[in-house]
């Protein structure tokens, strides 16, 4: 029994281990309410320069290590997609990095989470002036 234990949670470390390593940072107020948004519906752009809306970024989301496979790397950016509905973002922008060396394993994916200006209630809209203004503030201290 504590054999199957053991190579069972070897396997879950091997599966683990190929969906890479990620990291969200909130860069803008997290608490907005949120409109239901389809993940398979959100929009994901690759240039800043697509966005047609004026947007707020309100989190930024890394993948690191992703191996070169393409079924991956589509699953990974499904999941970055739900991510970003529940964090209440209407589109993503997602950029795709190399490895320092220059090769294309691993595979480094960088998102930003964009609320429309145009979906914002007032209250968020306060939000998002605090949350500026603070920002404002704290590099006005440094």
């Amino acid at each position: 029994m504590k054999k199957y234990l053991i190579i069972a949670t070897l396997f879950l470390g091997a599966c683990t281990s190929f969906m890479g390593k990620t990291n969200y940072v909130p860069i803008g107020p997290q608490d907005l309410s949120r409109q239901v948004q389809n993940a398979k519906d959100m929009p994901v752009f690759a240039n800043p320069d697509q966005v047609t809306e004026p947007s707020a970024r309100i989190g930024f989301y890394q993948v690191q290590k992703l191996p070169k496979d393409q079924k991956v790397i589509l699953k990974e950016i499904e999941k970055i997609k739900e991510l970003a509905a529940k964090k209440g973002a209407n589109a993503i922008i997602i950029k795709q990095y190399v490895n320092d060396d220059n090769t294309a394993y691993p595979i480094n994916l960088s998102s930003y989470f964009l609320k429309y200006m145009s979906s914002v209630s007032p209250e968020d809209a306060q939000k998002i002036e605090n949350f500026v203004n603070t920002a404002g503030m704290l590099d006005a201290s440094r």
